[in-house]
């Protein structure tokens, strides 16, 4: 697939595209709403903030502590409700134990390594990290035989827009999981 015309944002939303394919399509009798709402809140805001919203879907550091308040305090600087603790540890009950090494882990990282490769820097300097990461996205798609989203669904989120950054945008309309199918 081409990404050079996509904006990183534009980049962003494709990866969360292919790890909702990878969530119901791997483990389709658990509800991903949880998980999807925060990928998709990150485009409509500074990364950095997103990125913090972001965290508490990756299992490493949801499951890092042993319970809330460690988890909480220790992880996620007291901004994560004890009832969203609640809901995204039993999303990964008999899935995962949290360990870094585990696939599901791996793929939900993916979104961290891509605003870790932005971070500091420009468009031209992120543009290959960015696109290495979507092709190991896409590898992990192509291992459970699973077919890519469309890239189509992001070809208006092109390089022009803010330095290749690209526009904030509501995303969520890109959720198969917010939006049933």
């Amino acid at each position: 697939m081409d990404f050079k015309s996509i904006s990183l944002t534009g980049r962003l939303c494709y990866l969360f595209m292919c790890i909702e394919r990878y969530l119901i399509t791997c483990y389709p009798d658990r509800d991903w709403t949880p998980a999807a709402k925060r990928c998709w809140q990150w485009t409509n805001r500074y990364w950095n903030d997103g990125c913090d919203i972001y965290a508490p879907v990756v299992p490493e550091f949801l499951l890092e502590y042993d319970n809330y308040e460690d988890a909480n305090r220790l992880a996620f600087d007291a901004m994560l409700s004890r009832e969203d603790y609640a809901e995204l540890t039993e999303l990964y009950d008999g899935i995962t134990d949290g360990e870094s090494e585990n696939e599901i882990n791996c793929v939900l990282y993916l979104p961290v390594d891509f605003a870790n490769a932005c971070e500091g820097t420009n468009f031209d300097e992120a543009d290959k990290p960015t696109i290495e990461i979507l092709e190991k996205m896409l590898e992990i798609l192509r291992l459970h035989g699973i077919e890519p989203p469309y890239i189509d669904n992001v070809a208006d989120m092109t390089v022009e827009q803010k330095d290749g950054w690209g526009d904030f945008t509501d995303s969520e309309y890109l959720s198969v999981i917010l939006n049933g199918g």
